[in-house]
């Protein structure tokens, strides 16, 4: 048990480290992800509307092939119009030609405000372009910056992994379970030292019976309050 009890310090000691060369990093992680996630968004934002403008653009085409067919059909409903020999034929005709006249009325205001559409849409996109031209550039900033911390700490972060990794193999699956566990509920911090007859991490009060206990290393201690596993280093006072 003293040998488990061991590991679990030197594996604290090397999370502990290899947290604080996290830390060095402060929130660029974070903000990189942040930035990566607003970048795809704004470019897929401004595909979308460079689709819009082509969907456009392809139905003022069709609108303006409908007005020049309604046209031709136009004037052969006019041409019809001096032929006709009854007020029944010619109010037949004439009803055409309005509402033919209105169709291309209706079609000629859906090309206006098509277009009325685009110039919007435009505007969108070069707003969306210079937003993503100072995320892009933001981007890089950071990257450069997170890139140099990572250039100071790679080497000891490889070393404590490895250290780390040569832990795990001989430490017993279960209390690797149980350190991991702790660790992540209790911000990193899974195995406390006692410090002044109080927990390490959450400075409750252990009993003396305890701490004699705990210093003999026979089996493995939490704290009653907070969960963490309690040890005695030699430095306590």
């Amino acid at each position: 048990m003293k040998q488990i009890v061991k590991q679990l310090i030197d594996l604290q000691r090397i999370d502990s480290k290899f947290d604080a060369l996290q830390l060095q990093k402060g929130d660029l992680p974070f903000m990189i992800d942040e930035a990566e996630t607003d970048l795809e968004h704004k470019v897929s934002t401004k595909k979308e509307l460079e689709d819009n403008i082509q969907k456009g653009e392809a139905d003022r085409r069709m609108f303006q092939m409908e007005i020049e067919a309604g046209n031709e059909k136009l004037k052969k409903y006019e041409e019809q119009l001096y032929k006709v020999q009854t007020n029944k034929e010619y109010d037949a005709i004439s009803l055409e030609i309005d509402t033919k006249k209105m169709e291309i009325k209706e079609l000629e205001n859906k090309i206006l405000q098509s277009l009325e559409d685009e110039e919007e849409l435009k505007k969108n996109i070069e707003e969306l372009e210079s937003d993503i031209k100072k995320l892009e550039e933001q981007l890089t900033d950071y990257r450069k910056e997170l890139a140099e911390i990572v250039q100071h700490t790679e080497a000891e972060e490889a070393r404590l992994k490895k250290e780390r990794q040569d832990i795990l193999t001989e430490i017993d699956r279960r209390y690797q379970s149980q350190y991991d566990r702790i660790r992540k509920a209790k911000s990193g911090l899974a195995v406390v030292p006692i410090k002044k007859n109080s927990c390490g991490g959450c400075y409750s009060a252990v009993p003396p019976q305890k701490i004699v206990e705990i210093r003999e290393m026979n089996r493995l201690y939490t704290c009653e309050y907070c969960g963490r596993i309690l040890i005695w280093l030699d430095d306590n006072s």
